[in-house]
């Protein structure tokens, strides 16, 4: 449950990453997206473009893709915190416990005369605010 001291108001403005704000910060390879899940639960979606010739390619891509994402979203959280410090003058006094997660390959782009395919990997993760 979120503890009484939380600003919800400033937590969205901090995970908000919608027009006007970037999205990509200093990179167009990968984004991710926040957002409230009621008031106990931040949902965090990364998202990139993948390339792989080969299945092997494509289990090794998702292995190195799983790892890059769940620091890229460590990175993102650090971030969060500090722009809701910038908001609200005090910090974000709450661990975000992981709830749950999953992640996906989905391949958008496939020709049978050339060996060369192009996925999108996801990673949605769960987070309790508490």
């Amino acid at each position: 449950m979120v503890e009484n001291n939380i600003d919800i108001i400033a937590l969205g403005q901090a995970i908000d990453t919608s027009w006007g704000r970037s999205s990509t910060p200093k990179t167009a390879s990968y984004s991710v997206k926040m957002s409230l899940l009621g008031p106990d639960r931040l949902l965090m979606s990364y998202a990139a473009i993948v390339n792989f010739g080969t299945e092997r390619q494509m289990i090794e891509m998702k292995r190195a893709y799983a790892s890059e994402s769940d620091s890229i979203i460590s990175e993102v959280i650090k971030r969060v915190k500090a722009t809701y410090k910038q908001l609200t003058g005090s910090t974000l006094n709450t661990k975000l416990s992981k709830e749950g997660s999953v992640d996906s390959l989905e391949i958008i782009n496939m020709n049978g005369h050339n060996s060369k395919r192009t996925a999108y990997y996801r990673h949605k993760v769960i987070f309790e605010l508490g």
